[in-house]
Order: C-alpha cells, then structure tokens, then sequence
C-alpha cells in the first residue's frame, strides 16, 4: 500500500521538539524528509547532558521526533551554507 506522502519532499530547518515531532509524523505518511541541523547539531541532542540523565543507552528527546529523516549539516549564518540550502 502507497503512504500518503509518498513523493513529497520536506525540508526542515527547526530545533526543538514540535517541528521535528511534526517531521517524524510526515515521515510515517511517506514523506521523505530531510532535516537540516546547524555545525552544533540539534540543541536536544545534548537534553540527557542538561537533565543529568546521559548514559550509554539511546538518546529518545532525539531519536522519536528525529525517525526516519535523513539529515545534513549546513552552517546558515554564512553565504555558502545558504546557497546549498537554496539549491
């Protein structure tokens, strides 16, 4: 059976929780999405650090809204990192 987004591009250019959960959710229906994470990485990577929870084990604040994306780096504060945002 064909999901229902199947063929549509997403491009994601936010942090945080609500976007990514809402990409995730797009990515379930079939939308092929690619989430777009400054030089830092996504500042929830790091939430296990800021809560005192880290450990060896899965990171879930990141990897449940982050399912199925594929992801670049690109730095936006700068010219080139536009242009290949924009092409």
């Amino acid at each position: 059976m064909t999901k229902p987004l199947a063929g549509v591009r997403i491009l994601e250019v936010a942090g945080w929780t609500f976007v990514p959960a809402a990409g995730a959710i797009l990515a379930d229906l079939g939308a092929e999405v690619l989430k777009v994470e400054p030089p830092t990485g996504d500042p929830q990577r790091g939430l296990l650090n800021m809560l005192n929870l880290a450990g060896n084990g899965p990171n879930p604040f990141h990897e449940i809204p982050n399912r199925g994306k594929r992801s670049i780096t690109l730095d936006l504060k700068n010219e080139a990192g536009r242009e290949v945002l924009l092409t």
